[in-house]
């Protein structure tokens, strides 16, 4: 699994680095489709996560934080004041970005795939969708080892979202395509209960929540 896992990081860097000196630091630059898409999904997550504490000290961990438009999204929707926020993804050309360019007090990137410390939350946005094989069953594989590793360090909440559809599956453009019910089952059986969050504006698409009990 180690050396799968390994190919993996490897290939989707590879991939991430291109797309981000083609497009910048733009939604496009990350695979999102657009702005508003990859703003209304950072909407849903950060709503569920400043539930925990309205005044906003909490810890963060954004998993796969690509060019920093979550911290960015937060600075102008919230203006934390003692929220702590952690950044990390795979390719080091973004995390040197995000350094350069991220003037956030409470903002910090590093490059890694999951929290170098406990944190209260775990997020996850978009990170699982781009899968670097063809093979769904070990892409999902993957995506629970990540996930598994994050919950250790994870101490009040655990966020992430999928693309769905009735079948896991790969699409011709690699993007993952998993089963909600098979997700949340295996959320249950290796993790915590999970729940789903949807949105009318986002068909196929799933966020599903893990509270520390």
């Amino acid at each position: 699994m180690f050396k799968i896992r390994k190919s993996f990081d490897e290939e989707l860097e590879g991939k991430y680095n291109r797309r981000f000196k083609k497009y910048g630091a733009t939604a496009e630059g990350s695979y999102w489709i657009s702005k508003a898409r990859q703003e209304l999904r950072f909407a849903i997550m950060t709503k569920e996560i400043f539930k925990l504490q309205n005044n906003l000290e909490l810890t963060i961990c954004d998993i796969g934080c690509g060019y920093g438009a979550l911290a960015d999204y937060i600075a102008t929707e919230y203006n934390p004041k003692k929220m702590r926020y952690f950044g990390t993804d795979i390719s080091t050309d973004l995390i040197d970005y995000c350094t350069e360019n991220c003037n956030l007090s409470w903002a910090k990137f590093t490059v890694g795939s999951k929290p170098h410390s406990d944190m209260d939350v775990c997020l996850m946005s978009g990170t699982y969708n781009l899968a670097a094989t063809h093979n769904a069953l070990d892409w999902e594989n993957h995506i629970f080892k990540n996930l598994t590793e994050c919950w250790s360090k994870t101490k009040k909440m655990l966020i992430f979202n999928l693309q769905t559809d009735y079948s896991t599956h790969i699409s011709s453009g690699n993007i993952f395509y998993a089963n909600k019910y098979s997700i949340l089952n295996r959320c249950n059986t290796l993790i915590d209960t999970a729940v789903c969050v949807e949105h009318a504006d986002l068909p196929f698409d799933t966020t599903f929540v893990i509270k520390k009990t």
